[in-house]
């Protein structure tokens, strides 16, 4: 593969942080910012349902082009070479985002994008680690993974803010000032931050970064990120192991193409075993059959969202749940998930439709 370098190397941000931080909420912020910017995004997310592209708002398929210029990527092979083949496009990006997934190694990604036969065509801007507020001190089973991804970070984005008192805030900001003292810390909501903060900050320095060394797991990177859906059951349910991280994580998806009935979907998810720890996707609900819903959860906080309509897209329902090696039981879960369908939608009448949330869940973006 032979691709002319370009007359000035490309920007290169790593996204980076533990599942459900709050990561594809900032990508949303910087796809949809006025920054000026023909930014490339190559998502990289961890399962065998890459939601995560999904919810990137306006974005479907592998490489879809936004109307700002910007275009969305879905690594599909080797990254570097699917990075390289964006540099070839008629428009080439201005601007290169990937967003690793949850359970990867930051520092690998870096150290590739810093070799110097790649120089000519790509600058190592930053490492942004995203880290929840909330959630990120009761991780300890894998604390030492997410120390290791927040040190590579010269900018953390501290997410979710908003969900926690002064004296917490003040107490993660400390302990991450403790692994990263010269990182710059950047306070979120819905990961609003401004863009000046966090592009073109200047070239990232491997040699200075306080790099923290996972003692229990191995993170051997691979460039090869193979996310072909294994062989799936009679209910289209699939249950297994990431190869690359089968000694930390199990992984556990679900797809349906008929609806659920929410008020049974309500008690199934508040049903979950502890040792689910995160949970995503997109839901086909019998009382809102006309608009796709989206799932998120991170520890015990479950949010259920009413979103786009599904226009030509069949509609059904895609879910991965994440969690301790050996914690989930996949008969158990597909049951579960199972007694919660119906075989007729219910009529949608739109206008009572955040009325309908609110009695569900207290607000239109419901929190269960």
């Amino acid at each position: 593969m032979s691709i002319e370098a370009p007359l000035q190397s490309v920007p290169v941000t790593i996204l980076t942080g533990f599942l459900g931080s709050g990561k594809t909420t900032l990508l949303n912020r910087i796809l949809h910012a006025d920054h000026g910017l023909r930014v490339a995004v190559l998502v990289n997310d961890f399962g065998s349902i890459n939601i995560d592209t999904q919810l990137v708002v306006g974005v479907e398929g592998e490489t879809i082009s936004l109307a700002n210029g910007c275009i969305c990527c879905s690594i599909r092979g080797d990254l570097l070479k699917t990075a390289l083949l964006l540099l070839d496009r008629e428009e080439p990006p201005e601007y290169l985002i990937i967003e690793a997934s949850g359970v990867s190694d930051p520092w690998a990604v870096a150290e590739t994008f810093d070799l110097p036969e790649l120089r000519p065509f790509f600058r190592l801007d930053s490492v942004i680690t995203v880290v929840d507020a909330e959630y990120v001190r009761q991780q300890q089973y894998y604390e030492d993974l997410i120390i290791h991804q927040i040190s590579a970070a010269d900018v953390v984005v501290l997410s979710k803010v908003d969900l926690v008192s002064e004296e917490q805030r003040a107490q993660v900001e400390e302990w991450v000032r403790q692994i990263v003292p010269r990182a710059r810390i950047l306070p979120a909501v819905h990961g609003d931050v401004p863009m000046s903060l966090i592009l073109n900050v200047g070239r990232y320095n491997l040699e200075v970064q306080p790099r923290v060394v996972v003692p229990r797991h191995d993170h051997e990177h691979d460039h090869h990120h193979d996310h072909e859906h294994g062989p799936h059951c009679d209910h289209d349910h699939e249950h297994d192991h990431h190869h690359n991280h089968d000694t930390e994580f199990s992984t556990w998806s679900y797809v349906s193409d008929r609806p659920f009935s929410l008020k049974k979907l309500r008690s199934a998810l508040q049903d979950l075993p502890a040792t689910i720890f995160r949970g995503k996707g997109i839901l086909y609900l019998a009382e809102t059959p006309k608009r796709r819903a989206i799932l998120h959860i991170v520890g015990v906080r479950i949010t259920v969202t009413v979103g786009e309509p599904w226009g030509d897209t069949i509609p059904g329902t895609q879910m991965v749940f994440i969690g301790v090696p050996g914690g989930l039981d996949a008969d158990q879960l597909t049951a579960a998930f199972d007694a919660c369908l119906t075989d007729a939608p219910g009529h949608e009448q739109v206008t009572g439709q955040q009325s309908w949330f609110r009695r569900m869940f207290g607000g239109v973006s419901g929190t269960m």
